[in-house]
């Protein structure tokens, strides 16, 4: 019964990013064709139409998963016409589907770091490129080594993402480490902290380089799962029971918010002593929720 359940949950979450994908691709590839006031409109109805898709998958969960308890504390008075930086601890593909669901009209339509290779995901890879999500690669320092003119591509396509934000509420989610938590990566990174990978400050430094005049806080956002970790086939066949998350806003430090990431290392270090500091208590809030103090 749990694997039919499973199968449903996947099917219909597959449908409805099929069809709000294709309308959200579409939109897009009309706006450059229209005039600018009609520009204007058609972008707000990707937005809408994305918004749906949240919406959708939000009423997916509920129907599909009525005893999934959600234990989630954040302030109260979230300016859904703001610009945001979310800042999150990543263990599995649910956290993408919790966030979306827990600041589903309290932000503006959440936009995510991606790895390159998703833009070849059916629908999903599509739409979110239309939506401006950057997709990240990630080269190794030999590759960079054989290949130097790559050094920057990544700043080259945040700030290309970005800029279309100066004029428009965001909310990018960055999960600093990159990658999913798991007890293979954690040992590999030899990780100084008990319940996260190492985080990566070299993404979000772009994005206050391309957006730091429009914010000033960031949200800190715990996610924690009291059972262990799931992963999105526990989702849809009703094994996950209990969600915990903790947001709080953080103000950017003054010396943090503007300067050159890539060149100036004086200001490389303050923005990982910065970062390092907030995963510290990252890591121990972490331990508490999980009852591992």
């Amino acid at each position: 019964m749990a694997s039919l359940r499973g199968m449903f949950f996947l099917i219909v979450g597959f449908l409805n990013t099929a069809l709000h994908g294709s309308l959200i691709v579409l939109v897009s590839l009309l706006i450059p064709l229209t005039s600018r006031p009609l520009q204007v409109r058609m972008k707000a109805c990707v937005e809408k139409i994305a918004e749906d898709w949240v919406r959708t998958w939000s009423r997916i969960l509920r129907i599909l998963n009525p005893s999934l308890r959600w234990s989630v504390h954040m302030p109260e008075e979230l300016d859904p016409q703001g610009w945001h930086l979310l800042l999150a601890n990543h263990q599995s593909w649910v956290d993408i589907l919790v966030l979306f669901h827990i600041f589903h009209l309290r932000l503006p339509f959440l936009r995510f770091f991606l790895k390159y290779e998703l833009l070849y995901f059916p629908f999903l890879g599509l739409a979110c490129k239309a939506l401006n999500m950057p997709f990240m690669k990630r080269y190794s320092h030999a590759y960079l080594a054989r290949h130097p003119q790559q050094r920057g591509a990544d700043l080259a396509r945040t700030r290309a993402a970005c800029a279309h934000f100066q004029d428009q509420p965001v909310a990018i989610v960055n999960f600093l480490e990159g990658t999913r938590l798991s007890a293979d990566k954690h040992a590999q990174q030899n990780s100084p902290y008990r319940h996260l990978l190492r985080p990566k400050t070299g993404g979000i430094a772009f994005v206050l380089q391309a957006l730091g005049n429009k914010m000033d806080r960031v949200l800190d956002i715990t996610i924690a799962y009291p059972e262990g970790t799931p992963t999105l086939w526990d989702l849809a066949c009703g094994r996950l029971h209990h969600v915990v998350v903790e947001v709080e806003q953080r103000p950017i430090p003054m010396d943090c918010r503007h300067g050159d990431y890539e060149r100036d290392k004086d200001y490389q270090q303050r923005f990982q002593a910065w970062i390092a500091g907030l995963w510290q208590n990252k890591d121990r809030r972490l331990a508490r929720l999980l009852g591992t103090e």
